[in-house]
């Protein structure tokens, strides 16, 4: 469990428990699923809520990033029209950032509710989009 141990401490010292590794995929599973997945007695695919996967890279799920927001300081708000406009996919740039809680590296992006809209590098020109909430429905079409 060691690639998303060490996305998550990217943003955060704080652990998630609850984890499961299946395949290559992790999710997110409560003590009740747990018990459910022992008594069954056959391996599963899946369960509980999909967390992201290892691939070359550990690539996470919006639940994933969810769940760190709750634990992490390491943020930077944006406007309502940078809102809609990372969402698309877009980079933020540095006028668009309304407040940060610090200078570099990867951060969560909220909108000005404090709720989480993905994650990005911060730079010195602003924020570079690596996975928006966006993203999962682009994909659909």
């Amino acid at each position: 469990m060691d690639s998303i141990n060490e996305f998550i401490s990217k943003f955060t010292d704080k652990k998630i428990n609850g984890i499961v590794k299946i395949g290559r995929e992790y999710f997110f599973v409560q003590d009740e699923q747990k018990k459910l997945r022992e008594k069954i007695g056959k391996e599963v695919f899946s369960m509980g809520i999909f967390l992201g996967e290892k691939k070359k890279i550990f690539e996470p799920s919006p639940a994933l990033i969810d769940m760190i927001a709750k634990l992490s300081d390491k943020k930077v708000f944006i406007s309502k029209k940078a809102e809609w406009l990372f969402l698309c996919g877009r980079d933020v740039f540095m006028d668009s950032i309304v407040k940060k809680n610090t200078d570099s590296g990867l951060v969560l992006v909220q909108n000005e509710k404090n709720e989480n809209l993905g994650y990005g590098k911060l730079t010195n020109k602003g924020v570079k989009n690596i996975l928006d909430k966006g993203n999962y429905l682009r994909r659909e079409n």
